[in-house]
Order: C-alpha cells, then sequence, then structure tokens
C-alpha cells in the first residue's frame, strides 16, 4: 500500500541540510519496514545544482542495513553514466549485502548536462545502452566473457539466481520497444494502458514473452502528503512540492508524458491542479488508498524539513493504516 521515494532535491531556502536529508530519509526507511510498506525508490540525477541523489547505490545499501525486508528500487538507473562492469561489481556485492532485496530500472536518461558530464554520444546512446545492458547480464551471471576487447569475470556472484530484478524505464514507444526485444520487464514512466499493450505485442513480434509492466495508474497521485488542515498545510507543504514540479518539468519540457509532470507555476495552481501533487486529509488518504490500493510518499520532496515531512508520516501511522491493518 505505501510505497516511499527519495532523489534529495533540496530546495535552495529549505532549512534543512543535505546530512539531515539522508540521515532522515534512513529513519523513514525504517518506519516504512514497521509499516508495511511495498517499497522504497531511490531516483538518480548528477549534476543538478538542487543536490538531486547522484549516488542512488550507496543511499540503497545504508537503508539496506537499517532493516530486514523491505525492498528497494533504484530507478532509473542512468546505466550510460556508469562503466556496466564496475557497477555489476556493486550490484552483486549489495545484493549480498541487502538479501536480495534491491531491483534496478534502467532509464536512458534525458538531460543534456549529464550526458555533456559522462562524455556520452548522444547520437548513438540507443545503441551504447543496449551493449551496456548485455554487459551488465553478462557480468551478473558470474561467468567469464569478453567485452570490448576485455576479459571479465566478476566476482562474487549476486546472491539471487541469475542477478536481481533489471527492468527498464521510459514513457516513450522507443523504450517499450527496446524492452520487449531485450526481453526485459517494462516500467513506463506513463499511466497511458496503450504503453503496456505496445509492449507486450512488440514482446510477442519478436518471440520474446512479455514481462511484467508496472507503471502509474490513471488519475493517481505521485507525491501525497497528509495534513488534518489543508489550507495549512498546503501552506508547510507547497512550496517544495512546487520546487520539485518547477524543477521537473524544467528538465522534462512541456510535452513529456511522465505521470508526475505538474504544469504548475504556482501552490495555488498546484493545488487546483489536484494532479500528481496532493496535501490530503487522513479521511482522503484512506479514499485514494481505496480508489488507486496505493499511497505514494514522498517525503522529504523538495528539501521538506524533517521534522515536518514527519508530522505527515505520523498522522499516516496514525489515523491511515488503522483503516487497513
Amino acid at each position: 500500500m505505501l510505497t516511499l521515494r527519495f532523489d534529495f532535491r533540496l530546495k535552495p531556502d529549505s532549512p534543512a541540510t543535505m546530512q539531515e536529508l539522508y540521515e532522515s530519509a534512513l529513519e523513514m526507511c525504517s518506519w516504512g519496514e514497521r509499516n508495511k510498506a511495498i517499497t522504497v525508490m531511490f531516483s538518480e540525477h548528477h549534476g543538478s545544482p538542487d543536490g538531486y541523489l547522484p549516488s542512488p547505490i550507496i543511499m540503497a545499501a545504508a537503508a539496506a542495513v537499517r532493516t530486514e525486508t523491505l525492498t528497494f528500487n533504484i530507478g532509473a538507473l542512468l546505466l550510460l553514466m556508469y562503466d556496466p562492469i564496475k557497477l555489476a561489481e556493486d550490484i552483486a556485492v549489495l545484493d549480498h549485502l541487502s538479501g536480495g532485496r534491491v531491483g534496478y530500472t534502467i532509464g536512458l536518461g534525458y538531460r543534456e548536462e549529464e550526458y555533456e558530464m559522462f562524455d556520452v554520444d548522444k547520437q548513438h546512446r540507443g545503441k551504447e545502452i543496449e551493449e551496456r545492458i548485455n554487459a551488465l547480464r553478462h557480468a551478473l551471471s558470474g561467468e567469464p566473457f569478453e567485452w570490448r576487447g576485455r576479459r571479465i569475470h566478476v566476482q562474487p556472484k549476486p546472491l539471487t539466481p541469475r542477478g536481481p530484478l533489471i527492468a527498464y524505464g521510459g514513457g516513450s514507444k522507443a523504450a517499450a520497444e527496446r524492452a520487449a526485444r531485450m526481453g526485459m520487464m517494462f516500467f513506463p514512466q506513463t499511466s497511458d494502458p496503450k504503453m503496456a499493450a505496445f509492449y507486450d505485442q512488440e514482446a510477442k513480434r519478436v518471440g520474446n514473452p512479455p514481462g511484467l509492466t508496472m507503471g502509474p495508474s490513471e488519475g493517481a497521485p505521485t507525491t501525497v502528503f497528509v495534513a488534518e488542515n489543508l489550507d495549512q498545510g498546503w501552506e508547510q507543504y507547497g512550496p517544495y512540492m512546487l520546487h520539485d514540479a518547477v524543477s521537473y518539468r524544467g528538465w522534462m519540457g512541456e510535452g513529456n508524458n511522465s505521470a508526475s509532470l505538474s504544469q504548475a507555476s504556482s501552490i495555488t495552481e498546484l493545488r487546483d491542479e489536484n494532479g500528481p501533487y496532493r496535501v490530503v486529509t487522513p479521511k482522503e488518504a484512506v479514499k485514494l488508498v481505496h480508489q488507486y490500493q496505493s499511497l505514494p510518499l514522498q517525503p522529504l520532496c523538495g528539501g521538506v524539513p524533517p521534522g515536518l515531512a514527519w508530522s505527515s508520516l505520523l498522522l499516516i501511522e496514525e489515523q491511515v493504516l488503522p483503516a487497513f491493518y
């Protein structure tokens, strides 16, 4: 029911520090485990002025040692920013450390600054990411192989037979086609059911059994805070959610189909939109769970100060979860 996501954007005028956000996120993962959260996602981007998380594997490792049963997903893992062989070694070690509780959703990326920072040839990025996916898969098998003239043998093997879950994510037909052709599960960033149908069609066309597709529900929020007084809640959480919304739109552009994309330019517009970013009462949160079977939380969205973030989480624990457990 509960899902948590952290990307560690830090609004410039937030009173919180990055160290406080990191430590609080680990405490919130423990809270999520106690309250039967489904999973926690750590996202990745590089060179962002607001400190967006560049090292999700390190964060997932820290969270894994704080928990025992909670699962994690790194999404999107921007594979073009990594040497796939070194990445395979890190994934294998984390698989042992976590007891096989960390999965990965590979993404192509879309920010010019990141391509420049990591010397990625944008013109040939599709071909390059497919080669790196294949290298990563071979490396995680634990068997020796050759890649680009190098003899590769990653040890130790992952704890999970054949390696941890690795899916492909994106919001385009090209992403769906790549996932289908490469025999990967597909996690679309759009709620359009036609995307999942296209993925299934492409998988069957190339002779691969369609894998799991998992994306946002149509009309569902992607970031929820709970407050007893909605006006006060929007006053407290609104500036941080607006920073998140405007920042993402600046990266993605107006025509992007991501379910989390907002067109709002003010807190009032964000509230009136009743879209991906919402502040709801405990009773409204219960209704959202009944409607969408989940409650997506981004407790530190935009650099929400930890004390304020905990206010929402404790309301959920005390007034929302008892309706289900």
